[in-house]
């Protein structure tokens, strides 16, 4: 078996550029960046909790990204902001939305590591299932009340 925190590590980056490669997409409807973003960040913690072998709801992987600390949530603020407002600067807006929402998403799932570390030091990476991706913002964009 792996190490729980090597194995993580690895999950964060791939997250990190799907939450770029979404914040990149120009949606000309205000809030579906940070809906986007919100739920694969979601998604990631959701997989970061699997592999130390804690289960966690939609609405709790959701509740976690505020909770992992002051920088996160300026990061996290400051992504929405510039996601929202970029979205009217033809490619370069939408690139600075990529690099912006990716470095955010990268964040979060150190912290949201380092949180599963301290908690549970020298855990072995539990084997788990990974649900779709496409499921789960599915399911996140429900918790929101939106139907796609």
């Amino acid at each position: 078996m792996e190490d729980a925190k090597k194995v993580a590590l690895g999950w964060i980056e791939e997250n990190a550029y799907r939450v770029a490669a979404a914040a990149a997409i120009p949606i000309p409807i205000p809030g579906s960046h940070t809906i986007l973003c919100t739920a694969i960040e979601a998604y990631m913690i959701y997989n970061i909790a699997s592999i130390y072998g804690v289960t966690l709801t939609i609405a709790e992987a959701i509740a976690m990204i505020p909770t992992l600390g002051g920088a996160v949530v300026a990061g996290k603020t400051a992504s929405s902001v510039v996601g929202e407002a970029a979205t009217y600067l033809p490619f370069a807006g939408w690139l600075l939305k990529g690099v912006v929402g990716g470095a955010t998403a990268y964040g979060i799932g150190r912290a949201s590591v380092t949180y599963f570390s301290v908690k549970y030091p020298n855990k072995e990476a539990a084997e788990f299932s990974q649900e779709s991706i496409k499921d789960f913002v599915y399911k996140v964009f429900e918790q929101y009340g939106i139907k796609l």
